[in-house]
């Protein structure tokens, strides 16, 4: 079985064929928000949500609001149906980011963090942590249960990974990522030292005094050690030594492009060869930032490092960016790039396949009285078609807030079918560790694809997609799907029929 593995690895490995231009379906969406039960025409903040995750592993993914510091955060339950039903779980904070995550490989229960606002550091807060029974769908506060109230700031965002490089794999530590304190250090961590309980670390290099308030991850050199990006400026750091992160952005990110006014990140591999690249989206964020434009980027990653290939994957300039989530919204094999614009229409980014996209402009709508916030990809109704959850409004002008809004995907099937596997994954039978980070990748025929567990784009809040969409096509079934865990663990399927969700290990 293991020389099956290695076997099946050495294929993938392989150079990959180049990408050629093909025939281009476009991506079609109608607005699904009332029908879905979802419509609120209140005009309320946002702050770079909303937040996507299976919270009672039915395998339909459920939907956590935030809207700032206007009303209650709130949680939608997924139906089933096509529907969704208001939970009545809420809270009121000046809440930032909403992140999920699973709490180990022996519980099927999840928990998310709401990062609290510190008053502009006068008054810092702790965050607070929620877990839901898988079961029972109840919703409760554990924060000071799992140990997460020891340290206060004026909490944005949250990263859950291994920091502790590999010392246990079965549960992911968390680092929470606040805006500048007043006085003393930003940023700090915690330990999951036994399964939902963690204890509180002190962040080595210089990644505790940073000033950057957002983050996310990716794993640069696919070695399964994660690296973590933050940002308003762009930053790349690395985990050399436990709870130690050590900038490495000179070494690997392009010289001589501004890295200022980053407001989200998306991971993808554009280009199929099986290395994770990323998308810069960029905009005036605020009011210490100059009135000019700010250029998004898309950087391929080649052997490690990054290079700028913008003008040539033929990416719009001059734009006022918010948000960017990724999907592969006509089925054809290459994933596209969905990007929120705070001030204009969205733009939807499909992939030639050949190293270039195709600019569509407003594949979604949005009323010209409020403002675009972000947005995530993810397959709600679960029918192979990846729809649109959209975050309308301001961060801080309620007269522009605005709503969340569902763009549901009615893309018909081309005549050459746009086939398509949901990939859904769960815990590794040998319990080493969650699904949290996974690397799923399908070949069929010529088409090489790479996707991972987490979220599909990242501004404030985070999402945790369990299941991952992959288009086929006209290709009718699936070569090989292998599924690459944090620990290493690998699990290998081959020749999978299309139109389909496929379940991988305990979900």
């Amino acid at each position: 079985m293991a020389l099956a593995f290695i076997a099946s690895f050495v294929l993938w490995l392989l150079p990959c064929l180049p990408a050629t231009s093909h025939a281009q379906t476009l991506a079609y969406f109608r607005d699904s928000t009332f029908g879905a039960g979802l419509y609120d025409a209140r005009r309320l903040k946002k702050y770079g949500g909303p937040t996507v995750v299976d919270l009672d592993r039915d395998g339909y993914p459920d939907l956590l609001f935030n809207h700032h510091d206007s009303v209650p955060s709130q949680l939608f339950w997924n139906n089933g149906d096509g529907t969704f039903s208001r939970s009545s779980w809420q809270m009121w904070h000046d809440i930032h980011g909403i992140n999920a995550f699973p709490i180990s490989p022996w519980t099927r229960n999840m928990r998310f963090t709401l990062s609290a606002g510190g008053n502009f550091g006068r008054n810092p807060s702790s965050p607070l942590m929620y877990e839901v029974n898988a079961a029972t769908r109840n919703v409760r506060l554990v924060s000071a249960q799992a140990g997460v109230t020891r340290r206060g700031g004026r909490g944005r965002t949250a990263v859950y990974m291994d920091l502790s490089k590999r010392a246990h794999l079965y549960w992911p530590d968390v680092l929470f990522i606040n805006a500048a304190a007043l006085k003393g250090s930003s940023q700090f961590a915690y330990e999951q030292t036994k399964s939902g309980r963690f204890t509180l670390r002190g962040v080595g290099g210089s990644f505790q005094s940073t000033p950057e308030q957002l983050g996310t991850v990716t794993d640069l050199e696919d070695d399964l050690q994660m690296e973590v990006l933050t940002y308003w400026t762009l930053r790349v750091w690395r985990v050399t030594r436990a709870f130690t992160l050590t900038e490495i952005s000179k070494q690997v990110l392009p010289r001589g492009l501004a890295y200022r006014g980053v407001a989200a990140v998306a991971e993808l591999d554009f280009d199929n060869d099986g290395d994770f690249d990323l998308y810069v989206a960029r905009s005036r964020i605020g009011w210490w930032l100059p009135d000019v434009a700010y250029d998004d980027y898309l950087l391929e990653n080649r052997g490690g490092y990054y290079v700028d290939v913008s003008a040539k994957a033929r990416i719009p300039r001059g734009t006022q960016s918010r948000g960017v989530t990724t999907g592969d919204f006509n089925n054809d094999g290459f994933i596209d790039l969905h990007v929120t614009q705070y001030n204009d229409y969205d733009i939807l980014l499909l992939n030639r396949g050949d190293g270039t996209f195709r600019r569509v402009s407003q594949p979604i709508s949005r009323p010209g009285n409020t403002r675009g916030d972000h947005s995530v990809a993810f397959d709600y109704d679960m029918d192979g078609r990846i729809d649109i959850i959209s975050s309308q409004g301001d961060h801080n002008n309620v007269k522009l807030g605005g709503s969340y809004r569902l763009f549901q995907n009615i893309t018909p099937p081309s005549k050459k079918q746009r086939n398509y596997l949901l990939v859904r994954v769960g815990n590794p039978w040998n319990r080493s560790c969650t699904p949290l980070h996974a690397v799923v990748m399908v070949q069929a025929g010529k088409l090489r694809m790479k996707r991972r567990v987490g979220s599909p784009g990242t501004a404030v809040s985070n999402s945790y997609l369990e299941t991952v969409h992959f288009g086929l096509g006209k290709r009718r079934r699936a070569d090989r799907i292998f599924v690459k865990y944090s620990s290493g663990y690998v699990i290998v399927l081959k020749n999978v029929a299309a139109g389909r969700t496929v379940n991988i290990g305990w979900v």
